[in-house]
């Protein structure tokens, strides 16, 4: 027992950071994928469908899509028929296809405009700017009020000079009770 114990306390000396990681690579190097596949099939987080199964429902869905296709453009084409507008036919392929297109909602920023905005905001920080106001004081356990709490009335028991401070002590302990 007590060789196992100083074996343990030897190498747990000699262990650094450095090769705890080592040693974590190991073991994970050693686990089989099959054994993470169970893990996430057990969770039901991954599907238990086959490889066929996710084609054909991919097939099957390129099919409808297609087919959804088709019954646009023979829209297009029944509602351009009756009047053969060739802008109302290319504003309507138009409409359509915006669903396919990428909409950009921000213009993409440079770096330079990024190290802008976080330098500003880390000055705003610094500075105590006025308009952080709002961000939440940290909120303080009870535990740790009442034994401020407690250390308040110590030190000014520490106080009492006189009988008569002793007695006001008490009016203001009756006070901090009612608080409680």
């Amino acid at each position: 027992m007590f060789y196992t114990n100083s074996i343990l306390i030897s190498f747990r000396k000699k262990l650094n950071i450095k090769d705890t990681i080592y040693y974590v690579s190991e073991s994970w190097d050693a686990v089989e994928d099959q054994t993470i596949l169970n893990c996430w099939r057990k969770t039901g987080i991954l599907s238990s469908f086959s490889y066929e199964e996710i084609e054909a429902a991919t097939y099957n869905q390129n099919m409808l899509l297609e087919q959804q296709e088709e019954n646009i453009d023979n829209l297009v084409i029944d509602l351009t028929s009756h009047n053969p507008d060739l802008e109302i036919k290319s504003q309507l392929n138009t409409y359509l296809d915006l669903n396919d297109s990428h909409i950009i909602t921000e213009k993409k920023l440079e770096d330079s405009k990024i190290i802008e905005i976080v330098l500003d905001e880390e000055n705003q920080r610094e500075n105590g700017d006025p308009d952080d106001l709002d961000e939440e004081q940290p909120k303080i356990p009870i535990s740790e009020g009442l034994i401020a709490l407690l250390n308040r009335r110590y030190r000014e028991s520490k106080r009492q000079t006189s009988i008569g401070d002793f007695f006001t002590s008490l009016d203001n302990e009756k006070d901090y009770n009612d608080v409680l």
